[in-house]
């Protein structure tokens, strides 16, 4: 079992990352008129292919009506397309249009020029081991198992 303490300084410590890199991020994209749940929408669609959009709202823990205002704004600029979905008439499939792959290209490339530019006070292996922690932390959180020990008041009954 980990200290509360030393929890408590790993949740401050994250959420100052968080804020941190939110506010890059924000600079870096706001030439391309592209935000921060875009460029995850995006990301997400090279990723794993087409998705519903309740499946895209799912995994970013947003509700589905949020979710479906991004992909519009992304759809009606070019970058998203479309589809049927085979196993749903009411859910469409949405895919990255070649202008939304061409765009995650560029961000990518723009994310991995200001890194190279930056020497990180942490080494490689260090870098590989706290992704990992962080992935199955996310995981953890994200897991019925966890949201079931929460109880019906969030864990406070």
């Amino acid at each position: 079992m980990v200290p509360a303490d030393s929890f408590d300084d790993f949740v401050e410590s994250l959420r100052g990352v968080f804020f941190a890199l939110r506010a890059v991020s924000a600079e870096m994209l706001a030439d391309l008129d592209c935000s921060a749940i875009e460029r995850g929408i995006l990301k997400d669609l090279e990723e794993q292919g087409p998705q519903t959009v309740p499946a895209l709202a799912h995994a970013r823990a947003v509700s589905r009506q949020a979710m479906q205002k991004a992909v519009d704004r992304l759809a009606g600029r070019g970058l998203l397309a479309v589809e049927p979905n085979p196993r749903h008439q009411r859910s469409s499939l949405i895919a990255l249009a070649p202008a939304g792959k061409k765009l995650f290209t560029e961000i990518r490339a723009r994310e991995r020029r200001i890194l190279a530019r930056v020497e990180l006070p942490i080494s490689d292996a260090e870098l590989r081991r706290t992704t990992r922690a962080l992935r199955e932390l996310g995981e953890l959180f994200a897991s019925p198992d966890f949201a079931r020990s929460r109880g019906p008041q969030g864990g406070r009954g």
